[in-house]
Formats: structure tokens, sequence, C-alpha cells
């Protein structure tokens, strides 16, 4: 029986199209955060880039403002 209470109040969370826009920033932000070393691997053609590579960086920054956009987003 609770599992029926909570599968409704999911559904309707879901189903919300701005709690659908901020759940898929932020899983976009999630997968930049993890793709980032390889992604300034790529544009730099280097093996081991460094940690404090400006692309990097820049690439870290901009997930963690797709995730908090997207939290943000989610919440209210």
């Amino acid at each position: 029986m609770l599992s029926i209470v909570l599968q409704a109040t999911l559904i309707e969370f879901l189903s919300t199209p701005n709690k659908l826009v901020g759940i898929i920033l932020a899983i976009l932000g999630f997968a930049l955060s993890i793709l980032a070393k390889n992604i300034t691997k790529v544009a730099r053609k280097t093996d081991s880039p460094s940690n404090k590579d400006p692309l990097y960086l820049i690439l870290l920054a901009f997930a963690l403002c797709l995730i908090m956009v997207g939290m943000i987003i989610t919440i209210f």
C-alpha cells in the first residue's frame, strides 16, 4: 500500500516540466564533470593534462554551474 502512495507522488513529481529540465541539467553537469579530463586530453592532444589546465578548470566550473542550476530548478 505504501508503494502505491509513493509511486503516485513520484509520478506527479516527475510530470512537471521544470522538474524534468532540472534533472536533465544536473545529469548533464555530472556527466561533464566526469568527462572533463578526457575532453581536455583530446583538445590539448596530450596524454596527461595538468589539473591546473585552464580548459579543465573551465569545464569543471561549467559542470558545477549546470548541477547547481539543475538542483535549483528542481527544488522550485
